[in-house]
């Protein structure tokens, strides 16, 4: 706490000197007034036209008559700017009086829009595109790319389903594209698909994103944009300018109270447990081993005697600061152009004693010796340090630790008055270590480091011909060490256990080459743009993993120390080679028309289905453009458009297709020697998991482009899904990865721009609305996948229903008298008092066949929207996005409801059965031994609506200006919220987790996670 408010003292002292600095060089300016009118072309007086100085957010409005007026600096630039009219730039040069003319501009729809292999002018783009500015982004802290994107594109999901430092987020474009070979979308950095973590590239070396969302617009990068492409341009240098700018934010994240479990306090839990302990002895003829009475445990004997004694969770959580350091510094002349940003970060967790740094760098680079030639070279390499991020999951569950640390014993402290660490008190068969022991003496470090580079040359050979070759890397390396002394302990052993060790590293390298011809020509009103290219990718990463065990004592934290060490090493590569071409066309700026195709050729697949061919084409009409369509400023744009195309997924693993050898142990002449035998069952036959796309599209502009309409309709057919599907044992094998069958998506699309208020208050709603859904049509001999396991197998994928719905028994309450037991379909563990379930399938019996589908795990209501309001100076900003029409099982009840004496629990079952008389609320069982198993298996009282409504960010800001010759141009400080609030119904804690796993196939389950903390930072943005 003394070291988070150093660091705000600092912080809001540097805040009061950048202020005091800012206002004396705003004094030393020489200010004047300006006034005067800006008329159209036919001399019209215009209303409402911004009327800014160059570089800040100082201006005015003119009014009905076309005047305005002004005081500025009088070595300033005036910027003059109009809906549907070209933006202007006059110098002011001590002139009191500047009468504007503006000039009839569609700039808006001549935006340049990123897209596969090249780029377009947003209004002749075909496929659904859409892109977003870093710029409308930059306040949001995180380290997360993901975090800035939420709420802001249709169909784009990115859900936050931990806020573990450094983790990741889950995107998915219009849902999910497979079964079980991943549905995150590809990401292109500069042209580059990357192999490595998303979040290893700093958000501040970013200048917009372009989300790809249909077959027409993914459909060049073949068997790896099944799923969708999110396109990453990086900050560039301007020809003409130097810039430099500093960017930094400090922050504190804390975790609401919301969603937290309401478990049992310590006099509450002594009480239960007192009570269980009755129960044992009247109806078990229980003896306590201590004694060997039948009586009460003595921890239990008394419950007064406690008061509300640990609250687990909150022991392991803290506010924690978060920090970010960013400089750019770009140049630009007529020859060379260049960008350096160097950025560091640092997040603490609001877990105890865990935290990551990351320090990265990004330098681009271009140079034009003549007009035919361009030499470029771009390099990003980024270092993180992970502490004890990992350590929130523990080590032989795989479980988060809090989640654990939440059911532990109310009644012990977090730590003895001596400070040593007690161990919680447990008399069941799973004991539980001290989870803020385990955090506190850990040791485990992550080192990841990762690099991407590339070069390329430009020949422009005749006018409009240009050959292009790139060579890209991306590279990376992940070394970890963990030392686990005797004290630590694991779920079910708290230890002292014998002290482990353990080194993992491995390290990866990606190189592409890229060799691409394009060809401009314009005749009279036609318009050709054509590409032709050739890809070569090679990937290779190599695993190394060292053990160490049976350690003497913890007195030698490493392997070294140990007596027995173990160690295993691996090796994966593949590779992909591909052509691809793409002809765009264009009559009159009227009718555009383009076609693409790619050839792929993967390692991944067996000799005779290597390869892969995925077509697109697309049209578009521009109505607004034909002669006979009404000419009026208030309807500017109508396009339709409409596109098909098909794309593939190779995200199978290597060397699935084929049959591949291990080590093992064969006993030969009485001796057991070394050997090998077959590990894996390749399918020789394996093929691409194909996507075939059909997108209707509607684009509508009106009021001088104040109100901006994007509509798509899309259907989406995926066909020989790869999935691993179970095999007789008679095989001598479990399972094969096959292709299995078909299923569908469908959805509409909404994109919604509005400029609600252009005068000095100036007022933009961004909106998006996506409704999605899905459906299987076939399956491997319509055998349903998942749903076979009643212990921990709560999900089913049959033909005819959506994907991963939720699977498990229907509770329908408690058997509260022997009439009512008698009466009613029985389990073989029931009793009068015990849970019953439905019989579903109606044969009298309550058993695994009993067990239904209990709700979609996907939802079919996506919506976001962005309000940006500004006035002089100041600028706001708020988003919110959320989902509807799913249901998540929350996984954890499974623990947070357990009978059996061993966890601390929910506070309702207090209210269980405990007698014919005493029969509770009728929802809660008795803690009968060995009748307890039912309410522990997956069942419709897991199972809760899964809608939700999030303040993502609220941003207030300042921009203090300066625009002079002084070393400042400019200085915004600003205020901000992140992870603001949740509207939800779900009484878990994120309802976001439903998404972790990156299969479908078992989304919808909440098994616990690292808590997402609200973020509250204060920041600026200085330009030199």
């Amino acid at each position: 706490m003394k070291k988070l408010l150093q660091q705000h003292r600092v912080s809001l002292f540097l805040i009061k000197a950048l202020v005091l600095y800012l206002g004396f060089c705003t004094q030393a300016i020489a200010q004047q007034i300006v006034q005067g009118k800006v008329l159209d072309e036919k001399k019209e007086p215009l209303l409402g036209v911004n009327v800014l100085v160059k570089g800040t957010n100082i201006g005015t409005n003119t009014l009905a008559d076309g005047s305005y007026k002004i005081e500025v600096a009088n070595n300033s630039t005036l910027e003059f700017s109009f809906l549907g009219f070209a933006t202007k730039q006059v110098s002011v040069n001590g002139q009191s009086i500047l009468n504007i003319v503006l000039q009839s501009d569609n700039k808006v729809l001549d935006e340049v829009i990123v897209v596969s292999y090249g780029s377009q002018t947003k209004k002749k783009v075909l496929g659904s595109v859409q892109t977003v500015n870093n710029k409308d982004l930059k306040d949001v802290p995180g380290a997360e790319i993901g975090q800035k994107l939420q709420g802001r594109v249709a169909g784009l999901q990115i859900n936050q389903a931990n806020g573990r430092p450094g983790q990741g987020m889950a995107f998915r474009i219009r849902g999910a594209a497979s079964l079980g070979s991943g549905n995150q979308p590809l990401v292109v950095v500069d042209g580059q698909p990357i192999t490595g973590d998303l979040n290893l590239i700093s958000s501040d070396d970013i200048e917009s994103f372009s989300v790809l969302k249909d077959a027409s617009a993914s459909a060049l990068y073949g068997s790896r944009a099944a799923n969708g492409v999110i396109l990453i341009v990086t900050k560039k240098a301007k020809s003409g300018s130097t810039n430099v700018s500093f960017n930094t934010y400090t922050g504190i994240q804390t975790v609401l109270d919301r969603g937290k479990p309401d478990l049992m306090n310590a006099n509450e839990f002594a009480t239960f447990q007192k009570g269980f302990y009755e129960d044992k002895i009247k109806y078990e003829n229980w003896k306590y081993p201590k004694t060997g009475l039948a009586e009460i445990p003595d921890d239990y004997k008394n419950p007064e005697n406690y008061g509300k004694g640990t609250d687990w969770y909150n022991a392991l959580l803290r506010s924690a600061p978060i920090t970010n350091y960013s400089l750019n510094i770009s140049t630009g002349t007529e020859k060379v152009l260049s960008s350096n940003t160097l950025t560091y970060f640092k997040q603490e967790g609001v877990l105890v004693n865990t935290e990551m740094s990351r320090i990265s760098f990004r330098s681009n680079n271009e140079y034009n010796p003549s007009k035919s030639l361009k030499v470029g070279f771009n390099i990003a390499p980024t270092y993180q340090m992970d502490y004890n991020t990992t350590a929130a999951l523990d080590a032989v569950t795989g479980r988060p630790i809090i989640v654990g640390a939440e059911i532990s014993s109310p009644l012990v402290p977090v730590v003895n008055p001596d400070g040593t660490y007690p161990k919680p008190i447990s008399y069941g068969t799973y004991p539980l270590p001290n989870f803020y022991e385990q955090l506190n003496i850990l040791n485990l470090k992550n080192n990841i480091f990762r690099m991407l580079g590339n070069a390329f040359v430009e020949i422009k050979i005749l006018d409009g011909l240009k050959i292009k070759s790139s060579y890209n890397t991306d590279l990376g390396f992940t070394d970890s060490n963990v030392f686990r002394p005797s004290t630590y302990g694991f779920f079910g052993t708290p230890g002292p256990t014998i002290p482990s060790a353990s080194h993992n590293s491995n390290n990866y390298v990606s190189w592409l080459i890229e060799n691409m011809l394009t060809y401009n020509k314009k005749i009279n009103s036609h318009t050709f743009d054509f590409l032709i290219g050739h890809s070569a990718q090679k990937y290779e990463r190599n695993y190394r993993n060292i053990n160490g065990s049976n350690f003497a004592n913890d007195d030698i934290p490493w392997i070294v120390g140990a007596a027995t060490t173990t160690g295993t090493t691996n090796k994966n590569a593949y590779a992909i080679e591909s052509l691809f071409s793409r002809l765009n066309y264009d009559f009159k700026g009227k009718y555009i028309f383009s076609a693409s195709m790619r050839r792929d050729g993967s390692s991944r697949f067996g000799l005779n289905k290597k390869y892969g061919i995925f077509p697109s084409a697309s049209a578009g009409w521009i109505a607004s453009e034909e002669s006979f369509f009404p000419k009026s400023e208030n309807f500017s744009l109508l396009k339709l458009k409409a596109g098909f195309g098909v794309t593939g997924n190779n995200n199978i693993g290597d060397y699935t297709q084929t049959t591949t050898l291990g080590s093992t142990n064969y006993v030969f002449s009485g001796a057991l020697v070394p050997g090998l035998s077959i590990n894996n069952l390749g399918n020789p036959d394996l093929t691409w998991e194909t996507s075939k796309q059909l997108d209707l599209g509607l684009e509508l502009s009106l009021f001088k482009s104040r109100i901006s309409i994007l509509y798509d309709y899309y259907d989406k057919r995926t066909d020989g899904m790869l999935y691993q599907i179970s095999i007789p044992f008679s095989s001598g094998y479990s399972s094969i990865r096959y292709n299995v069958g078909e299923f569908k998506m469908w959805g509409h699309e909404f994109q919604i721009n509005t400029k609600n208020l252009i005068g000095d208050l100036k007022w933009d709603t961004n909106l998006n609305l996506s409704f999605l859904d899905n459906k299987v049509l076939s399956l491997q001999d319509n055998t349903p996948i998942g749903g076979v396991n009643k212990y921990n197998d709560f999900n089913r994928t049959e033909v005819g229903r959506r994907i991963g719905e939720l699977y498990g028994y229907v509770f329908d309450g408690v058997y509260m008298n022997q009439q009512e037991f008698d009466s009613q379909p029985k389990h073989a563990t029931s009793a009068v008092g015990t849970a019953r379930m439905k019989d579903i399938n109606g044969d009298g019996k309550i058993d695994g066949n009993d067990r239904t589908f209990l709700g979609n795990s996907s939802p079919k209501f996506l919506f976001g929207i962005t309000n940006t309001l500004s006035f002089r100076n100041f600028d706001f900003s708020m988003t919110m996005s959320g989902q509807t029409g799913n249901k998540i099982m929350n996984v954890n009840m499974q623990n947070s409801q357990n009978l059996d004496g061993i966890f601390n629990i929910e506070k309702d079952m207090m209210n269980r059965w405990r007698s014919p008389e005493n029969p509770g609320n009728g929802k809660v069982p008795r803690t009968l031994s060995n009748t307890t198993e039912l309410y522990r298996l997956g069942n419709s009282n897991w199972v809760f609506a899964g809608d939700y409504l999030t303040i993502r960010n609220i941003s207030v800001g300042y921009t203090l200006n300066i625009n002079s010759k002084y070393l400042l141009k400019s200085a915004r400080i600003y205020l901000n919220a992140n992870q603001v609030y949740v509207f939800t119904k779900y009484p878990g804690q994120n309802p976001e987790v439903n998404d972790t796993r990156d299969s479908q196939t078992t989304a919808g389950q909440d098994n616990g996670s690292y808590p997402v903390p609200r973020t509250i930072s204060i920041g600026t943005n200085i330009n030199f």
